[in-house]
């Protein structure tokens, strides 16, 4: 199985905190995802993050990966 991060990010992939809440309004909120992101480093989800500048972006499709990792725990 490869890992989620050897997979490549796309620029169509990287969504800001409140664009990837918005478009599953119904699944995850702003306050879950800051939430996760606070705690990336030890959930393992560090690798669906991207810092550019100042701002965090997460990878859609890195983050459905660890999220069906999750699933699977």
């Amino acid at each position: 199985m490869q890992s989620i991060a050897a997979c490549p990010i796309g620029l169509d992939d990287l969504f800001t905190l409140e664009q990837f809440a918005a478009q599953f309004p119904h699944a995850i909120t702003v306050a879950a995802l800051r939430w996760q992101l606070r705690h990336r480093d030890s959930n393992g989800l560090a690798p669906a993050v991207v810092r550019i500048g100042k701002k965090l972006c997460i990878s859609k499709s890195r983050y459905e990966a660890w999220l069906a990792t999750q699933a699977q725990s």
